[in-house]
């Protein structure tokens, strides 16, 4: 029950969740079951860990996990931003993220946020070196379709970046191919670092497994979780503050797909939401 709780939450939420100022955030989930009303020192200790990992991450290479407080107050947290993009744009995505779920869910003890650049997740209990895979999403801009062929080879390349990620010091790779007159296909992978070799490579997999149908023969696609994500293109990956030319992915017209382990029964009880209101 609780993880429909959680799914249900996520669907009203992420219906905001689309862009705000160039990030696109797709998914998020806060626990129900445990609050922080009339606990001052947990919120106290919420809202130095959110600083810190909003100015900190950014500083670190793009990835910080820390704890702030002892005992029942203590709360735990960890934020990191994809490897390539700039230490203003990463600060920018986790303060912008964090600011609709704690809108609607501002006395929860456990939440975790993904969108298109970064990732963050906190909790009152120890959560370091976990996979986090019950629910994800993934989406893909614009209606422009490849060829089959040209889909194929492009997933193949992702396929051997799931393999590869795992492997690298940052737990992030890149791969480009050449598909002649169609130009090139860039694709990011990127793993959480506090994850183990083996649940990256599942987490990779499982989001590659997954929504491989959704976006079949786009040109311009992510699959986003809390502890991974993937990204592939036909205009080469770069950050706005670097002055090369930004990715669209997500941009313009599109979908999204979220899944979980009881995503259809949140949808159902969506529904009858918007139905009895």
């Amino acid at each position: 029950m609780e993880k429909f709780m959680l799914c249900t939450l996520m669907l009203f939420v992420m219906t905001g969740f689309v862009h705000v100022n160039g990030i696109l955030h797709l998914g998020s989930e806060c626990s129900q079951t445990g609050n922080t009303t009339g606990n001052s020192i947990y919120q106290a200790n919420l809202k130095t860990l959110l600083d810190s990992l909003v100015n900190d991450s950014p500083l670190q290479g793009g990835f910080l996990n820390t704890t702030i407080g002892t005992g029942s107050n203590q709360v735990y947290g960890l934020a990191w931003c994809r490897a390539d993009v700039s230490p203003n744009t990463c600060s920018k995505c986790l303060n912008e993220s964090i600011s609709v779920p704690l809108r609607d869910c501002p006395e929860s003890k456990d939440l975790v946020i993904w969108s298109s650049l970064c990732s963050l997740r906190f909790s009152n209990e120890s959560f370091f070196g976990e996979l986090w895979n019950s629910s994800s999403s993934s989406s893909y801009g614009g209606n422009t379709l490849d060829e089959a062929s040209v889909f194929s080879r492009g997933y193949a390349m992702m396929e051997a970046l799931g393999r590869n990620v795992s492997d690298r010091p940052l737990m992030f790779d890149t791969g480009v191919i050449d598909v002649g007159n169609d130009g090139k296909r860039y694709g990011l992978g990127q793993c959480s670092r506090d994850l183990s070799k083996l649940d990256c490579e599942n987490c990779l997999e499982e989001l590659l497994v997954t929504y491989r149908r959704f976006v079949m023969n786009r040109t311009g696609w992510e699959m986003l979780g809390v502890s991974c994500g993937l990204w592939y293109d036909d205009v080469q990956f770069s950050d706005d503050d670097s002055g090369l030319t930004p990715t669209p992915i997500g941009s313009g017209v599109g979908e999204t797909l979220c899944t979980g382990d009881y995503v259809i029964m949140a949808f159902v009880a969506f529904l009858l939401f918007h139905w009895i209101a």
